[in-house]
């Protein structure tokens, strides 16, 4: 997910269209820009919190079992949580190379930029994080909602469906010699931002959550690992686009969301109880 839909629209476009040092030199612009803005309000930021000296810190409550076994859980997790990530993560690697060969980014007879996918991608993210809030919601109402290691079986699931989108597309432009078309873009990045919003942003609400309070700033600085791995994995699964067929490469990247997801079920149904909402920040026994 893009920090902000406008960088690659407007950065992006500069340097496709009039060359990477106009692209580069409007970023530089913008985090002046930025670094100004910050500047000039820290007035109206609130103060620093107080340095606790050592001496007046509280003594450590020892883990309860339970909260020892929930991080065992957590740790399990994580590099399932890498798999799962990592096609949303190749948006912004091997995804981009295959769309400007492969797709027909034709907008208004002017071919589109490769970065706008960028930004519908941001734009969608945004907007199917507000719409997968209000669902569960709504949800609750009538029915029970589910846990969140359960959600996230259900988006690494959903997230297939965006990569067969792009596979079918590719299949088609093959059999038909031309390329593929938009549609099958637009059909990818709906389905991957409903997908990756139950992912991401209810795996770090689940790991904030069961985290102890002794450990949670540690906790969640571990989990942020996933993110290190993921993208470190897409730059070597990248590399097969060159080797195998963009069918097959679109379809390898549904497996690992597929696998994942399931994976996520099962583990719900073997440990959920560990990470079910408790008595993890107390420290009760």
């Amino acid at each position: 997910m893009s920090s902000s839909p406008r960088s690659p629209l407007i950065a992006g476009t500069l340097g496709e269209v009039y060359g990477w040092h106009y692209g580069f030199g409007a970023a530089g612009v913008g985090m002046l820009i930025g670094l100004t803005i910050y500047l000039r309000g820290r007035k109206w930021l609130p103060p620093d919190s107080p340095v606790v000296k050592k001496s007046e810190r509280t003594a450590k409550t020892p883990l309860s079992h339970r909260e020892k076994m929930a991080i065992i859980a957590l740790l399990v997790l994580l590099p399932i949580l890498t798999i799962a990530v990592i096609g949303n993560q190749q948006i912004f690697n091997a995804y981009l190379v295959w769309a400007e060969r492969s797709a027909d980014l034709m907008f208004f007879g002017r071919k589109m930029p490769t970065t706008w996918l960028i930004t519908l991608d941001s734009i969608l993210s945004v907007t199917f994080l507000a719409l997968a809030v209000v669902f569960w919601r709504l949800w609750s109402k009538k029915y029970p909602e589910p846990a969140e290691i359960t959600k996230m079986g259900i988006g690494s699931l959903c997230a297939v469906t965006g990569f067969v989108a792009l596979a079918m597309g590719a299949v088609i432009a093959t059999h038909s010699g031309g390329k593929v078309s938009i549609g099958w873009l637009i059909a990818f990045h709906v389905l991957n931002s409903i997908g990756f919003a139950n992912v991401f942003p209810v795996s770090l609400a689940l790991y904030a959550r069961v985290a102890p309070a002794a450990l949670s700033a540690t906790i969640i600085g571990i989990f942020y690992l996933h993110l290190f791995a993921a993208n470190n994995l897409v730059g070597w699964i990248g590399g097969f686009l060159e080797k195998i067929p963009a069918t097959h490469f679109w379809l390898l990247h549904s497996a690992l969301c597929g696998i994942a997801g399931i994976i996520f079920l099962i583990a719900g149904r073997l440990f959920g109880h560990l990470l079910a909402p408790g008595d993890n920040k107390s420290g009760a026994r």
